[in-house]
């Protein structure tokens, strides 16, 4: 470990205490740091502290005392939101400090914001992550990371905390959202494609807890059918890990991706209809696997 690394004891700030963000901060704290905490929800900020960490009830409460600061919000909007909006934390971070990107956002907006706060003298992680919400209790998540090397080697004890498998993309922030992207397309394909497998199986009388079991064992498997497809056979729509709106936007961020690099994602694109019009139907906050309803409520 490089001497300038982040030791166990420090402070770790902690923004979004969503889903995922709450498998992340047990883990953080389990290994040894101090965690401060923020959330626009009070009754996650009540589940902070019956873990063991603490309230960050001002941006400065936050950076006067963390050198690191991960971030777990949804999307670009929010990113932007808790650095530069009436409650930013970007106007009063030390200088030399770091902060964890682990949204899944576009990656020019990811790559800009590396300039904008380098002007600060701020040190951005592009870390977008993958594993779900039992990765991240776990801390198992899959990390895409790019960086400065050196910025990156000082926060490997953090990202280490909730991140099983750790990938370098090199120095360009960006990159690793791309990656994340990339994650994205081939997630939502899969999610879709089982949806149609078990809907068609459905449709033609077969049980479905037997066809799940018999695609799971060969060669048409995935981690998503695996994931997803029980899901799909019990309609267990309303308990979320995921929901169906969270890929009607990373899909969306596939095609924006696909249309800049003049790439024909013509899958990702299928997808995406089979999400949006889940969503349009009244189940975006379900969990994504009842994108399977768009064929079991029109048969």
């Amino acid at each position: 470990m490089n001497p300038s690394s982040i030791k166990s004891g420090a402070s770790v700030g902690l923004v979004g205490l969503g889903v995922m963000g709450r498998g992340v901060a047990v883990n953080i704290i389990k290994s040894g740091f101090k965690l401060l905490g923020r959330d626009v929800n009070p009754e996650s900020l009540t589940w902070l502290t019956s873990i063991g960490g603490h309230i960050a009830q001002t941006p400065v409460a936050m950076t006067s005392e963390c050198d690191v600061i991960v971030s777990f919000v949804v999307n670009d909007a929010q990113t932007e939101d808790v650095l530069f909006g009436e409650q930013g934390l970007a106007a009063t971070m030390k200088p030399d400090s770091v902060f964890i990107a682990c949204s899944t956002m576009p990656p020019k907006y990811v790559k800009d914001l590396s300039h904008r706060l380098a002007k600060l003298k701020i040190h951005l992680v592009d870390a977008p992550v993958s594993g779900g919400k039992n990765g991240a209790l776990n801390g198992t998540l899959t990390v895409m990371m790019a960086g400065d090397p050196a910025i990156c080697e000082r926060v490997q004890p953090v990202l280490s905390s909730f991140g099983g498998n750790i990938f370098s993309l090199g120095s360009d922030a960006g990159k690793g959202s791309q990656m994340k992207v990339i994650n994205q397309l081939l997630c939502g394909v899969h999610i879709a494609a089982a949806a149609e497998a078990l809907a068609m199986a459905k449709r033609n009388g077969l049980p479905l807890d037997t066809s799940l079991e018999i695609l799971k064992s060969g060669a048409a498997s995935s981690w998503m059918l695996a994931d997803r497809g029980p899901r799909m056979v019990t309609e267990s729509f309303d308990d979320v890990a995921s929901a169906v709106d969270i890929f009607v936007k990373d899909l969306g961020l596939v095609l924006d991706s696909a249309r800049q690099s003049t790439f024909p994602a013509s899958m990702a694109h299928a997808a995406f209809l089979q999400f949006i019009e889940a969503s349009s139907h009244g189940h975006g906050r379900q969990d994504d696997s009842a994108v399977i309803r768009n064929y079991t409520d029109a048969a």
